[in-house]
This record gives C-alpha cells, sequence and structure tokens, in this order.
C-alpha cells in the first residue's frame, strides 16, 4: 500500500512539475475535436498581463488550449466584452486573439437556445483558418464562464504599460445582461 501511494504522489509531483515547466515556456495544449452533442461547460482564465502579453487559458473537458495574446492590434478583452454583448443578443461574433503572427480566433453564434463556440487557429490574421474545436452548449455553460473570467480581469492589479482596463460602460452594460438573462431562471 505505501509503496502504491507513493508511486502516486511521485507521478503527481512529476505531472505538476512537467506542466510547470511547459505552461511558463509557452507550451501549447491543443486537440482536434469533432463536432460534440454534449453540452460541456468552458473555463477561461485571463491571467496577469505583462509587457502587452496576456497568458490565456481555455479548458473544457476534452480541450485545453494555453496561449499568449498581444493587445495588438485591438484590446482582445474590450473585443471579448463587445462579442459576448453581441452573443447575447443573438449577434454571431469573433474574437481574435493576436499571437504575432499566428492568431486563435474565437467565434460565438447562438441558434434558439444553443450557443455555438468555434475556435480556429490561423498563420495570421488574414490566413485561412483551421477548426482545432467546436463546442455547443448554452448560456451557463459558454457566455457565463466568459462573463466572470472578464469580471475576475476587471479585479487584477497591473501597470498600465502592460494593458489597458476593461472599457468600463461595456462591461457594466454586459453585466446588466447577464443578469437579465439569468433572472427568468431563478423565478
Amino acid at each position: 500500500m505505501f509503496t502504491s501511494e507513493y508511486s502516486f504522489s511521485s507521478i503527481i509531483s512529476v505531472f505538476f512539475v512537467i506542466f510547470f515547466l511547459n505552461s511558463r515556456n509557452g507550451f501549447l495544449h491543443e486537440n482536434v475535436v469533432s463536432n460534440l452533442t454534449k453540452t460541456r461547460k468552458i473555463e477561461l482564465n485571463l491571467g496577469n498581463p505583462k509587457n502587452r502579453w496576456l497568458p490565456i487559458e481555455l479548458k473544457s473537458e476534452d480541450f485545453e488550449l494555453e496561449f499568449n495574446a498581444s493587445n495588438i492590434p485591438e484590446n482582445p478583452t474590450d473585443k471579448l466584452c463587445e462579442s459576448i454583448i453581441l452573443a447575447v443578443n443573438g449577434i454571431e461574433t469573433e474574437i481574435c486573439w493576436n499571437l504575432e503572427p499566428e492568431c486563435y480566433f474565437f467565434e460565438l453564434k447562438q441558434s434558439g437556445k444553443e450557443i455555438e463556440l468555434n475556435i480556429s487557429k490561423s498563420g495570421g490574421i488574414t490566413e485561412n483558418r483551421n477548426l482545432i474545436y467546436k463546442l455547443t452548449g448554452d448560456f451557463e455553460s459558454v457566455i457565463l464562464p466568459m462573463y466572470r473570467s472578464l469580471k475576475k480581469f476587471n479585479t487584477l492589479e497591473f501597470h498600465k504599460a502592460d494593458w489597458k482596463k476593461i472599457d468600463q460602460e461595456k462591461l457594466k452594460k454586459l453585466t446588466e445582461l447577464v443578469k437579465s438573462k439569468k433572472l427568468p431562471k431563478a423565478l
């Protein structure tokens, strides 16, 4: 029994060391996934920006993507806020996360009560895109995690030279929209 526990803890320790080293070196986890029919919840983490680069991590049950995005040519956190507002209102939208020169595109499409998140990778903003992940979910599994990541990001302390704060008017509008969407379910 002792040997099994020791082996298990050693494996876990090695895993975390490898994960930590790989994530610090910009290691990217990416899986190609076909259409999913089950609703899966995403987790989006916007890290603490440094020198105009923002660490981003998106996870779901069967997918993980980590990268550092630039705030050039546009601020992607403001664009994410705008895109969520549009998606909640049923308008197809996308966010470009610029890795200079490569890009990830997060596309949001609403169809009835379902929201589709498509993630594509491209060699550049104007290059052809390759779909690497597709998830169909609902408001709670796609929109809420993105909204919560923006709210959490808004509380982070960082220098103005590292990143621009989210436009507070846009964030307020998004908060009102999210609250209005959540209210009918609580009644």
